[in-house]
């Protein structure tokens, strides 16, 4: 510890964020919430009740974190996080999970901005931008690494799928987000006043809805944003019993989730070259390629063709979120983009939450129609919404 306080903001909330994202059970959390008694509907449900709480929070702890500064915003947010993981190891039932979900959302709304300010404002006037850049490569590389090794040691921890093995990665992510918290408090508040980036959602809806009211264009790209999401949370949920039920080796339900996070990461940074080679056809393709991936999960049963599947569902997944940021920056208005952007983001999480809800209810009966669904949707959303004329033309 004593040789973490000559570091310097960047390098101690990389660690910090490493340790944070040990999910060591990220892999079997669908498979310990069904052993307390929840069903795939309440399972799905968790996201929707965060994602209610960040809506309903936002505004309160946004003003709160004006008063207790940046640092004491990321320290509460992991607090609140370090209390949430305790809380899941004891958690028996639905009511239990869903305190902890409002929980998790409050820990989301105060982090909201507070990391990257703390960030940029801890660096020096000179380059700053420039520095940032690195500075958040440090912090997001930190998390790809945790993302990538928690499948795997979760996938040794958990050797048998039983509830003794489940609170065993439970109990140590515990520890790790507690490790977490305790490197947040060394962290050192920068100078200058700060202001929380919150926003009323309601007033983003209402000033994002005046400016595409005259501009269809703009409605087409929100559609294209929102109506191919591709649903990641849902795929994480469903595939855990999935393959449970196929009988996949314990082993490969951790180790699939950490190679197609490990393929996603470098697939993200050359992206780019798919639009290269394919011209304005390649956004479509990176749009309907998890549809088909989905409708691919929903018709294999055999274990050893199922895991490379997933692997590669789960690269698609992540793969058109650089070009879909670049089009979406490039399109808007420099002076309406910030608004737009949110009125995007909050409308894209509110439509997964709600189809995350009608998808659990499916998969409750069948999860190969629940995937057949997903997939479906995502196909004709892509075909119907014309992804391939998105770099046609700029937005007037």
């Amino acid at each position: 510890m004593i040789k973490l306080f000559p570091m310097d903001n960047s390098k101690k909330l990389a660690i910090v964020t490493f340790f944070a994202n040990l999910y060591f059970y990220i892999h079997v959390g669908t498979l310990y919430q069904q052993t307390r008694g929840l069903n795939l509907l309440q399972v799905s449900s968790i996201w929707s009740i965060i994602v209610g709480t960040i809506f309903l929070a936002e505004v309160p702890t946004g003003i709160l974190a004006d008063k207790i500064g940046r640092k004491w915003s990321v320290v509460t947010a992991l607090f609140l996080q370090t209390i949430g993981e305790f809380m899941y190891f004891f958690a028996k039932d639905y009511f239990s999970f869903v305190i902890i979900a409002i929980v998790a959302g409050i820990g989301y709304a105060f982090l909201s901005g507070a990391s990257e300010a703390l960030v940029y404002d801890s660096l020096p006037e000179k380059n700053r931008e420039q520095k940032m850049k690195k500075s958040m490569g440090l912090v997001g590389g930190a998390y790809q690494l945790a993302f990538f090794v928690a499948p795997i040691v979760g996938g040794l921890i958990v050797s048998q799928l039983i509830l003794a093995k489940y609170l065993a990665a439970i109990l140590l992510t515990a520890c790790s987000v507690m490790v977490a918290f305790l490197i947040s408090l060394t962290l050192k508040e920068p100078d200058g006043s700060y202001k929380h980036s919150e926003e009323n959602p309601f007033t983003i809806f209402r000033e994002g809805i005046g400016e595409i009211k005259t501009n269809t264009r703009l409605k087409w790209l929100i559609a294209i944003t929102v109506l191919t999401s591709t649903f990641s949370g849902s795929l994480l949920n469903l595939y855990q019993p999935y393959f449970a039920n196929l009988a996949v080796p314990t082993f490969w339900i951790g180790m699939s989730l950490s190679l197609g996070g490990l393929l996603a990461f470098f697939f993200q940074r050359y992206a780019y070259l798919i639009e290269k080679k394919f011209g304005k056809s390649g956004f479509i393709l990176l749009s309907i390629w998890p549809g088909v991936m989905y409708l691919l999960l929903a018709v294999i049963s055999l274990p050893a063709v199922i895991v490379p599947v997933f692997i590669l569902a789960y690269v698609s997944m992540q793969a058109r979120g650089p070009l879909m940021s670049s089009y979406q920056n490039e399109q808007i208005k420099s002076k309406n983009r910030a608004t737009v952007l949110s009125l995007m983001n909050m409308s894209g999480m509110l439509y997964v939450a709600l189809m995350g809800l009608v998808f659990g209810r499916i998969s409750d009966y069948s999860i190969p129609i629940a995937f057949a669904s997903i997939g479906m949707l995502i196909v004709a959303f892509s075909i119907i919404l014309r992804t391939d004329k998105i770099v046609v033309t700029e937005l007037s």
